[in-house]
């Protein structure tokens, strides 16, 4: 589950929350010294959608070319030896 998060869901989200932070920092400054909040609803949101969209293509394909075996390995399937398991994995031919 995690895995599954930080591959899909946390680059997407990442230009949103990066956005946030800086609006919420940004009321609190205004606040302080006076002037115009940022208008969090006028927002650059069709950017930040496309720009999370890319960033969760590259980790996939980051992870798709970065992991895994020889297309020759023949994976040995989890097994119970001894009164222990033993994972799962690639053998390398």
């Amino acid at each position: 589950m995690a895995r599954t998060f930080l591959i899909y869901a946390l680059p997407f989200l990442l230009p949103l929350a990066v956005y946030l932070a800086w609006a919420w920092y940004r009321t609190g400054y205004v606040k302080r010294h006076g002037g115009e909040p940022p208008e969090i609803e006028k927002g650059p949101w069709p950017f930040l959608l496309l720009l999370g969209a890319i960033l969760s293509l590259g980790v996939m394909a980051t992870t798709a070319l970065t992991r895994g075996a020889d297309p020759d390995a023949t994976y040995t399937p989890p097994r119970y030896e001894d009164g222990r398991v033993i994972p799962g994995h690639l053998e390398e031919k």
